[in-house]
C-alpha cells in the first residue's frame, strides 16, 4: 500500500520524466524477525519502502526512508512500521553507522538528533505508534551500512529491545525510486480518470 505524501513527490516525478529509469527499479528487500506475542514472526518488507528527499515546516532540507512491512498474520495490526528523518544529505559509505533510540514517554528519539531528527512509527496508513502486543520498546538502535544519494540506495536495519527481553530486528535495502510489480505505475496517477469501477 502506498502512503501518498508531499515527500514522495520528487521521486515519483523523476520517474515520470525517465522511464526508462525506473524500468529498473530494483525490488525493495528487507524484513522483520523475533517475538510478537508469544510468537517468531517473520514480516517481509513492502514494495512501496523508499528513500526520499523533503523539505520539512521550518524550510530545512533533509532524507527520509519510510519503511512499512506486512504484519502477516498479526490480527487488528494492517501495517507496521517507521518514517526515519535525518537531516541534510547523509552519506555513510566504507564503515557502518549505529545510532542509539531512547524511550521518550510513548515513542521513541535519537540520542543524536543531529542524525536523525524524528523516528516516526506507525502501525497503520496515518497512525502514529507501537503494538499493543509489544508496547513501546525500552530502547532501540539504527545501524546505516550503506545510504548514498547519487546511487540512491539505504541500506541497513534498526532494532526493538523490549521490557521482557525480546529483541525485533527489521532489515531494508531500498532505492529512491517506487518499486511496481506491473511496471504500470502511472495508471490513475494525476490524469483525471477514476479507475475504480464500482
Amino acid at each position: 500500500m502506498f502512503r501518498p505524501s508531499f515527500r514522495t513527490a520528487l521521486p515519483l516525478l523523476a520517474c515520470a520524466l525517465s522511464l526508462t529509469a525506473c524500468d529498473s527499479v530494483p525490488k525493495p528487500e528487507g524484513e522483520c524477525r523475533g517475538p510478537y506475542g508469544d510468537r517468531t514472526i517473520g514480516w517481509p518488507i513492502e514494495n512501496n519502502s523508499m528513500m526520499a528527499g523533503y523539505v520539512h515546516y521550518d524550510g530545512t532540507r533533509g532524507t527520509q526512508l519510510h519503511l512499512a512491512y506486512t504484519p502477516d498474520g498479526a490480527s487488528g495490526l494492517p501495517l507496521f512500521g517507521v518514517d526515519i528523518v535525518m537531516p541534510g544529505e547523509p552519506t555513510v559509505a566504507g564503515q557502518a553507522l549505529t545510532l542509539k533510540l531512547l524511550r521518550q514517554g510513548d515513542a521513541l528519539v535519537a540520542e543524536d538528533t543531529s542524525r536523525v531528527r524524528e523516528w516516526g512509527a506507525f502501525i497503520a496508513p496515518g497512525q502514529e505508534g507501537y503494538p499493543s502486543v509489544t508496547g513501546v520498546p525500552v530502547e532501540g538502535s539504527l545501524t546505516l551500512e550503506r545510504l548514498v544519494q547519487g546511487d540512491g540506495q539505504a541500506q541497513g536495519r534498526f532494532v526493538y529491545h523490549y521490557e521482557d527481553g525480546g529483541e525485533l530486528t527489521c532489515t531494508f535495502n531500498i532505492t529512491d525510486r517506487l518499486y511496481t510489480e506491473d511496471g504500470d505505475w502511472l495508471d490513475g496517477v494525476g490524469d483525471g480518470d477514476d479507475d475504480d469501477d464500482d
